[in-house]
């Protein structure tokens, strides 16, 4: 089985964090989006994958890391339907080919259900499907016993009838190329696919999470921590005498954990990493590789994406800082929510006497924000701004 991988497009509703920052390099404890998505195919036996990318820094992680399993192609156009048809040459000898998302973040037997489920079905198109609340953020499905019985782009017209949502991954026939060259979208495609052939689910109930918002990114670091079982510290991390580590945590080479640091797990501290002195990490916070949290912090189920840097004396709760993000010293972030925000894709409520809503500061890459400010919640700041 060949596999075909969309890695490319602008991800306009993950800004300002994919403001000139390609959104499947993001990290999540640890690892870009992508390899999530690649680790999982090639865990279950897709190892012959296209990646279809619009963006020079992921060719690169790609034939760096995967280079032994994928190629790259750049997507000629704009859309899905454009980002597939760039890689039609690579798939005209084949009967059927699984079709990834390169934006998941679910375990690798996601991938193996599928695979499993195109096998035991004969060889039928397959298409994955979970159980969601806000179906209207997600292409839907109609399920009816095992079979795939329409398909949706357009959650008005199908959310009445359905809570499934379209996981991103999928083993397809090669004809759907022809319907793509004969101008139709994706959705229209795939529900004139169920319709003529008959299409099967592997429904998945494990954690899922498509990064389509800043705020997924909390979420599919809550649950890849969540399901860390032990710790894993390297032995080249520099950790002081009077830190204090709890829980499982992840720790690697050359971070270094300053005196008095408290680090409450699951948490991820990764690649020559700093935490100042009397800091407190708190559960489910990823700090990545070189970024820098000061002395007498607090940090709160966040991500400080790669060379991010928060001051000292800083406050930041349910909050993401882009790529060489910037918090100068004593800035305090706000994240309850009011009672009237819609926020799509809200995550679990917050709080140990009253549960609330919760999102803090959402920042671009290279954006900064001044010493001493107070970050109202939901706040965003766009790549390479100043913030005071």
């Amino acid at each position: 089985m060949k596999g075909l991988v969309l890695a490319g497009g602008k991800g306009l509703n993950m800004r300002p964090l994919s403001q000139d920052y390609p959104k499947v390099l993001l990290r999540v404890a640890g690892k870009p989006v992508i390899d999530y998505v690649l680790e999982g195919l090639i865990s279950a036996g897709v190892d012959d994958l296209i990646v279809v990318v619009s963006d020079e820094r992921v060719e690169e992680h790609i034939v760096r890391k995967w280079g032994m399993h994928a190629s790259v192609v750049y997507q000629e156009g704009e859309g899905l339907e454009a980002a597939i048809l760039s890689a039609l040459e690579y798939f005209e000898n084949f009967k059927h080919f699984v079709l990834a998302y390169g934006d998941i973040i679910a375990p690798r037997d996601f991938y193996k259900l599928i695979l499993d489920t195109y096998i035991n079905a004969g060889e039928n198109p397959v298409l994955s499907t979970v159980p969601v609340i806000d179906v209207e953020s997600y292409g839907i499905a109609i399920v009816e016993g095992n079979v795939i019985a329409d398909v949706s782009h357009e959650p008005s017209k199908l959310l009445k009838k359905s809570s499934y949502a379209l996981a991103g991954a999928y083993v397809l026939p090669t004809k759907l190329f022809k319907y793509l060259k004969s101008d139709h979208s994706l959705p229209d495609a795939l529900s004139s696919l169920v319709k003529e052939e008959k299409t099967f689910t592997a429904h998945w109930t494990g954690y899922w999470v498509d990064i389509g918002y800043p705020w997924d990114i909390i979420a599919a670091n809550c649950y890849v921590l969540g399901n860390l079982k032990c710790s894993l510290i390297s032995s080249k991390a520099k950790i002081a005498s009077s830190a204090i580590i709890e829980g499982p945590v992840i720790i690697e080479e050359n971070a270094v954990i300053d005196h008095n640091a408290v680090i409450k797990g699951p948490a991820y501290i990764g690649k020559g990493a700093f935490i100042g002195m009397n800091t407190f990490i708190r559960k489910y916070t990823s700090i990545e590789e070189g970024a820098v949290v000061g002395a007498f912090s607090e940090i709160k189920r966040s991500s400080f994406q790669t060379e991010s840097s928060a001051g000292s004396y800083s406050l930041i709760v349910d909050s993401v800082l882009g790529f060489r993000a910037v918090i100068e010293p004593r800035v305090t972030v706000l994240s309850a929510l009011a009672e009237d925000k819609r926020i799509l894709r809200e995550l679990p409520l917050q709080g140990i006497i009253k549960k609330k809503r919760k999102l803090g500061v959402f920042m671009g890459p290279e954006s900064r924000i001044k010493a001493g400010s107070i970050i109202q919640p939901f706040t965003l700041i766009d790549a390479k701004s100043i913030f005071s």
